[in-house]
């Protein structure tokens, strides 16, 4: 699979005092991509919100970073005052997919792994990866399935054992499929 340009890495959830400071909900594990200095470019995340001004990607240099967490607060020097920083409320924060750095071998990206072909042991085609979401305990994997539906998989060794992301496929033991996102039947309650 070929690697986006952009990847996300926060969202500007809404401004936060009178100096055009925002509160960001962070979607990146890196904390050092808000540190003071750091260049991010943000772009209008929700099409149609009549407060967005800007329509174009903006070029933001994080000037300050309080707080912890997931929503800490952050001041951007482009970012002066109230009004631009409402107006900004919806933006993603991205950084070029170029500054990621390389992953250890059994490590993936989320866009790593999506648009695979899903296989089970034997090799036959099962569906493919549509997304991937982040859970407490561990990635699950949205897999399309070939005769229809959708299902689920947790993304650990025991459940998908193989992972060939040049050969542009992915093995999933059929009982992990079985077990997340199975419909069950009316009066079901073993699980």
């Amino acid at each position: 699979m070929t690697r986006p340009e952009w990847i996300e890495v926060g969202r500007i959830v809404r401004a936060h005092g009178v100096h055009g400071e925002v509160r960001v909900r962070l979607l990146s594990d890196n904390p050092e991509r808000f540190a003071s200095g750091s260049v991010l470019h943000a772009r209008p995340g929700r099409p149609g919100v009549a407060a967005l001004r800007v329509r174009e990607q903006v070029r933001l240099t994080v000037e300050s970073l309080r707080g912890d967490g997931d929503f800490p607060i952050v001041g951007f020097r482009e970012v002066a005052d109230r009004d631009r920083a409402e107006a900004m409320s919806g933006y993603t924060l991205e950084v070029r997919s170029t500054q990621l750095p390389e992953l250890p071998e059994d490590e993936f990206y989320p866009f790593d792994l999506e648009d695979l072909q899903v296989r089970d042991p034997a090799g036959a085609t099962v569906g493919r990866v549509t997304g991937v979401l982040d859970s407490p305990a561990h990635p699950i994997l949205v897999i399309e399935l070939d005769t229809g539906g959708e299902k689920m998989a947790p993304f650990v060794s025991a459940a998908v054992p193989t992972v060939a992301v040049a050969e542009g496929y992915l093995v999933v033991e059929p009982r992990f499929l079985d077990e997340v996102g199975q419909d069950r039947t009316e009066g079901d309650v073993s699980r």
